[in-house]
């Protein structure tokens, strides 16, 4: 844009005239203007390329200064992105604040390949091979509850094992043609109470996606039969829009059987997904969405409200998130949609590729909790699949909400909390303080009630 200068000296308008080029912000100064001033002489080749050298040194100064800023700000990308996308939403709206963050995870997943293709990268989430120290505390004392009823030929038999056989991790599948060295295969590895010979929890990791090789979803698995999952809902969300907050921590009682706590899912108004926990309707259910439930007596039950899952007397929780990512031991094929499916507005934020997190169960009723990086709603769908998942649901998305804790007794009876994926964003503790979203956890329960041959619980 040429900005006009009325008629004054020669020397006013060859010594400011640069200067205000590049000091301006809303216009640019044509050097061509200086000699089209009335009365001014004619600036000579070489002193616009000098001059021309000055403005590109001011540009290349503001960009040094950019990214010095950034790496400053790199460290803290997390909590800045959350109070961003806050604040974005609250000035410009929320679906256009979707969209800007849809042209975020494009750029940020170019620049993601662009640096795998030059550089390479780890594809092992669980890189970090640092000792834990984990203190099991002494069980206060087993209650064992047997059955007793009649075989087969009507006469009295009792029940006689009192523990359950050994979790049996399920089979995981290959997605890939070279996968990575330890991917698909079970440990129990730098977990919490755990171990092959009694193997509360276990993980493994999945690339579901082969043109994206640094996309990785790290899964946990846990032994449902022997912990209690609690859901929790946060002093903001899902229902504090509608005047409902929930407590948003975990009671200091029972954090010395803590086991793992990850987050919830979206948050209260975008979607209206509904929650029902802490003995608080924070948002009603609704039919047709994805749905995990857990009974008064510890039980998991997943599927869809109002098709393969109701409201039962004995439930105490139950937490609504999108739709089904596997259903009955298959990729659901509702993955690649888009408008409200998988988030609350026209964009399609099933195709967003960046943080996402999942809970799912196994064939055997085992609980299932996964996270990853670089994902669709379709790859997760696969690493979940990949991994054993008879269902699975998705929970929240991008990376200043996703993580995932574990924690560690120790010798003075605090907890060290670790991050499950060496790449979570946030502090590990995090749950260990109040919550404004809602969250859930596990503690260890290991109490044992025979109310049929072969149960537990």
């Amino acid at each position: 844009m040429l900005r006009r200068l009325p008629p004054f000296r020669r020397a006013e308008a060859t010594g400011s005239v640069a200067a205000e080029a590049a000091e301006t912000s809303d216009a640019f100064v044509s050097l061509d203007a200086v000699s089209a001033v009335p009365g001014s002489a004619p600036v000579a080749p070489a002193e616009r390329r000098r001059r021309r050298v000055t403005v590109k040194r001011v540009l290349l100064g503001l960009l040094v200064l950019v990214v010095a800023s950034g790496a400053v700000a790199y460290p803290m990308r997390s909590k800045f992105t959350a109070q961003g996308a806050d604040l974005s939403r609250r000035v410009i709206g929320d679906e256009n604040t979707a969209r800007i963050e849809g042209w975020y995870f494009r750029l940020q997943d170019r620049v993601e390949k662009t640096k795998y293709s030059l550089f390479g990268g780890e594809t092992d989430p669980f890189a970090d091979s640092s000792v834990r120290v984990d203190v099991i505390p002494k069980p206060e004392g087993l209650s064992v509850v047997y059955w007793v009823g009649k075989d087969a030929s009507g006469q009295p038999a009792i029940a006689d094992l009192f523990r359950p056989p050994p979790m049996k991790p399920p089979e995981t599948r290959q997605l890939r043609d070279d996968p990575a060295s330890g991917e698909g295969v079970w440990t129990t590895s730098g977990l919490p109470r755990s171990s092959p010979t009694d193997m509360l929890m276990a993980k493994t990791f999945i690339r579901p996606d082969k043109s994206r090789p640094y996309a990785t979803v790290g899964v946990l698995l846990i032994d449902s039969r022997r912990v209690r999952l609690t859901m929790s809902g946060g002093t903001v969300d899902p229902g504090g829009d509608l005047g409902v907050k929930g407590p948003g921590n975990i009671p200091s009682e029972v954090q010395k059987n803590l086991l793992v706590a990850w987050n919830g899912g979206f948050k209260g108004p975008h979607g209206g997904f509904g929650m029902v926990a802490d003995g608080k309707t924070y948002r009603s259910l609704r039919d047709g969405l994805a749905s995990m439930a857990v009974t008064k007596d510890g039980q998991i039950f997943m599927g869809e409200w109002g098709r393969t899952l109701a409201w039962r007397d004995d439930f105490v929780a139950v937490r609504q998130n999108a739709v089904l990512l596997v259903e009955n031991g298959e990729v659901s094929k509702r993955t690649a949609e888009g408008n409200d499916t998988w988030g609350y507005v026209n964009v399609n934020s099933a195709e967003f590729i960046t943080w996402r997190s999942a809970v799912g169960l196994t064939k055997d009723g085992n609980l299932l909790v996964a996270a990853g990086t670089s994902l669709s709603a379709a790859s997760l769908a696969q690493a979940l699949w990949a991994a054993g998942a008879w269902t699975a649901m998705q929970l929240d998305i991008n990376n200043p909400y996703v993580l995932t804790s574990l924690f560690f007794a120790q010798p003075d009876g605090s907890l060290r909390a670790e991050r499950f994926m060496d790449a979570m964003p946030g502090s590990a503790s995090r749950f260990l303080s109040t919550q404004e979203r809602d969250f859930m956890y596990v503690t260890v329960e290991d109490r044992i009630s025979l109310q049929a041959p072969g149960s537990y619980r």
